[in-house]
């Protein structure tokens, strides 16, 4: 991963926490920075700036050891802001599994506290995997998030999100429960609409 890619990266999260912790939101709206850093920062700039390396190395034996070694960006990115960092690599599980004729690994984060932080990850490899001759690029993923929301009333909310390779961030509207089979059919339909059209 790029240096410059990273320093734009931990620009825009440090910016997104100072204007957090500077505003008026309540305590239970501020996600916590080991949470949200690693799938809406980490996670998704391995996964753009390199889309090939981080699939398989997430579908290997060796995830956990790839996981880990991200987690070291974390830790940096979380000390700079003076923030803990209280979750694990050991807290991710992985899930390997396929969107229509694509492959899919499913990362599920511990069970979120706050709003903006997330249940699961999935990134969507999108090529013709018997074409060996294909040059992967940022383009041939999507970085899918099912976020916690808002509070309402105590009852779960969620959100379905996307990060695009331009650090764009995409809502899709409120999301399914957070359970893994409901996601991944939100996920699988998402998939066909845009191979459809």
């Amino acid at each position: 991963m790029s240096q410059r890619f990273l320093r734009k990266s931990q620009m825009g999260l440090f910016d997104f926490f100072s204007r957090r912790a500077n505003g008026n939101d309540p305590p239970g709206l501020v996600p916590r920075c080991d949470h949200y850093t690693f799938a809406h920062v980490v996670l998704r700039d391995a996964a753009f700036a390199n889309p090939t390396h981080c699939m398989t190395s997430l579908a290997s034996s060796d995830a956990g050891q790839y996981v880990a070694e991200l987690w070291i960006e974390l830790s940096s990115t979380c000390e700079q802001q003076q923030k803990p960092v209280e979750i694990t690599p050991d807290d991710i599980l992985i899930h390997k599994l396929r969107v229509g004729p694509f492959p899919c690994t499913l990362l599920e984060m511990p069970s979120p506290q706050f709003a903006n932080e997330v249940f699961f990850v999935a990134i969507v490899l999108t090529v013709d995997m018997t074409n060996q001759s294909q040059n992967l690029s940022a383009d041939s993923i999507r970085y899918l998030t099912l976020e916690n929301g808002e509070p309402h009333d105590e009852e779960v909310h969620t959100v379905f999100g996307e990060w695009t390779a331009d650090g764009s961030h995409i809502s899709h509207g409120s999301g399914p429960y957070p359970e893994l089979g409901e996601f991944v059919s939100r996920i699988t339909d998402l998939i066909a609409q845009r191979n459809l059209t």
